[in-house]
């Protein structure tokens, strides 16, 4: 490389920040590398979308029973990537499967209750206090050992002034094989975080980018095991639902009591393996008619940016809402 493109790619990476989310699935490693200028509501620019297939049984349920298929195919995605030092100065997120993680919210003062004095302190940062009473109710939850946990959590205020405890656990070997998996490949993780998650970062961006401010709209994310829902309003998601469940008859008498008959719905984004809603009766086109409102796939080519080299296949993917999402998490921080 030239000391004059060194230098323009040193530049790059002080005024632009790049990262890669990574969303290993059964099916293929779908890596999106994203960027976004250091200054207050900088747009986000998609760089980069790769797909590499994975071999049949090569991930199972979240464990990775093939390692050394999935570094082939880490290596494969980030090996067409340019050798400039702004894009290989990345910050990389690889996701963690739903089936893999538990997530659970708990009313503060419910976790605090063998603990009333030390509820009393909440002012103050509470994480020493808490932390005893997080680890012990993650361990409740998915019966494994705290020491073989990995355990996220975070304090969050509610309207009604109830503070809320929310809790991912996750049992340690997966966050282990990702971490092992990814430097066999050459890369160092920056974080690691839930599939559902990342998917709604994805498609709540969308909802920023495409919609007003005050919009209600409905976020789905389709994988194997079902559907993951999210209301979201102004003031952020209102209100979340699994599917199957056994409160619920059919995806659409699921989505219809996620929407409520508060007001009516402006759009519903849908990401993942979105054939699984034709499978199901309930294709985008019926689904959009059903709520009265746009049912629109999640798509990477709003924000490709005249991005060269990204197959069309990949920019209108909605598999690629984790990866992306993924990414965003680390470009925005």
């Amino acid at each position: 490389m030239s000391k004059e493109n060194a230098l323009r790619g040193t530049m790059l990476t002080v005024t632009r920040r790049y990262a890669a989310g990574i969303d290993v699935g059964e099916d293929a490693v779908r890596l999106a590398i994203v960027s976004r200028r250091l200054r207050a509501n900088a747009a986000v620019c998609v760089e980069h979308l790769e797909a590499v297939a994975l071999p049949s049984g090569a991930v199972i349920g979240g464990d990775f029973a093939d390692r050394a298929a999935i570094v082939a195919a880490l290596r494969e995605a980030f090996g067409s990537l340019p050798e400039s030092g702004a894009w290989r100065a990345l910050r990389c997120a690889m996701g963690l499967p739903a089936a893999a993680t538990l997530t659970t919210q708990i009313p503060l003062a419910r976790l605090m209750e063998d603990h009333e004095q030390l509820a009393a302190s909440i002012g103050g940062d509470p994480r020493g206090m808490l932390e005893p009473a997080v680890l012990a109710q993650a361990e409740r939850a998915t019966g494994i050992e705290r020491g073989a946990l990995a355990v996220d959590w975070s304090v969050q205020a509610r309207e009604d002034g109830e503070a809320q405890v929310a809790i991912a656990a996750t049992a340690r070997r997966h966050v282990e094989a990702r971490v092992e998996t990814a430097a066999e490949a050459g890369i160092a993780l920056s974080a690691i975080d839930g599939e559902p998650a990342a998917a709604l970062r994805a498609m709540r961006h969308a909802g920023s980018v495409e919609l007003d401010a005050d919009a209600r709209y409905l976020v789905c994310w389709l994988e194997s095991t079902g559907l993951h829902g999210w209301l979201v309003g102004a003031r952020g998601v209102e209100n979340e639902i699994r599917y199957p469940a056994p409160e619920h008859r059919s995806i659409a008498d699921a989505l219809h009591d996620l929407a409520g008959a508060a007001a009516p719905l402006d759009c519903i984004y849908v990401g993942g393996q979105i054939e699984l809603m034709a499978h199901a009766c309930l294709p985008l086109p019926m689904l959009g008619k059903s709520f009265g409102c746009p049912a629109l796939p999640f798509e990477a080519a709003p924000y490709c940016n005249g991005a060269t080299g990204i197959l069309a296949a990949n920019k209108h993917s909605p598999r690629f809402a984790t990866a992306f999402g993924l990414a965003l998490r680390e470009v925005m921080q």
